[in-house]
């Protein structure tokens, strides 16, 4: 000890209905991470260590997210703490400090308890949920070490859990228009939305593979360039890169947040492709 260990795996939810799309369904993938500690103090360090991690990635997928003291529930602990995005549409009630990181999901304080700052309303998602579990399960489950004087302590617990399908709902929450998905670049499931128009893209799709750039490739024929370029606004991914006589040997580059386009040659594509 200390040993953490993780899993991807299916789950299932006794929900009468599901509602709310994929935030909440009766099936779903989680990422699920355990640690297991020889005392508290391990395990407040590697706790902390999470939550930073877990910072880092809602981050990544552009989310303004307030760390909030929960109830721990049925899964038990002392202490937990929940992720929630801000988003208009979410189902959950925060209460945040203007000024510092204080956030509860419990009943509203007058003022910040930690800073004096005004405390404000928002309405968010819940994307992650950790717990200082303790020794709540050691004695059930006969989970113990023997310490180096030779005693028998109950292993201290902790678990982190973060549900993917509704990660990547929250995500479409937060980033999209009346087009679509907007994609962030670090999360986004392909780099660049290839069309290809009255010419093949063959070649150009083979060269940015060979150059390890993730691309989803729609040489469709039996539709017309609109229906590709609405598709390719649909389904977000961060650069719509179109070949047709009118570019000639170039590429059109467009960034699906923006709105004005660029002619630019292939090698110049690949560049800024792998910069960013």
């Amino acid at each position: 000890l200390p040993l953490a260990l993780y899993q991807i795996q299916n789950k299932f939810r006794n929900e009468m209905r599901s509602t709310g799309g994929l935030l909440r369904v009766r099936e779903f993938v989680m990422k699920d991470l355990y640690s297991f500690h020889t005392d508290e103090k391990d395990l407040d360090n590697y706790y902390k260590k999470v939550i930073e991690a877990y910072k880092r990635i809602f981050t990544r997928c552009g989310f303004i997210t307030k760390i909030t003291e929960a109830s721990s529930g049925t899964i038990g602990g002392d202490v937990s703490h929940e992720f929630m995005m801000l988003c208009q549409t979410g189902e959950d009630t925060v209460y945040f400090c203007s000024k510092c990181d204080w956030a509860t999901s419990k009943e509203k304080a007058q003022k910040c308890p930690k800073c004096g700052g005004k405390v404000e309303t928002g309405k968010a998602i819940e994307n992650g949920h950790v717990f200082k579990l303790g020794t709540k399960y050691s004695p059930k489950l006969g989970a113990y070490f023997v310490d180096r004087k030779g005693e028998k302590k109950p292993i201290v617990m902790g678990c982190y859990g973060i549900g993917l399908g509704r990660l990547m709902a929250t995500i479409v929450e937060a980033h999209y228009d009346e087009k679509g998905i907007i994609w962030p670049k670090g999360v986004a499931p392909y780099q660049v939305y290839l069309i290809a128009i009255e010419k093949s893209g063959e070649e150009v799709y083979r060269k940015l593979k060979d150059e390890g750039i993730e691309v989803l490739y729609d040489d469709r024929e039996d539709v017309s360039a609109g229906v590709k370029f609405a598709d390719a606004d649909l389904i977000g991914i961060p650069v719509r890169l179109v070949v047709s006589p009118k570019t000639g040997e170039n590429l059109e580059w467009k960034e699906r947040n923006k709105t004005n386009t660029e002619i630019l040659p292939l090698d110049k594509v690949i560049f800024r492709l792998k910069k960013t």
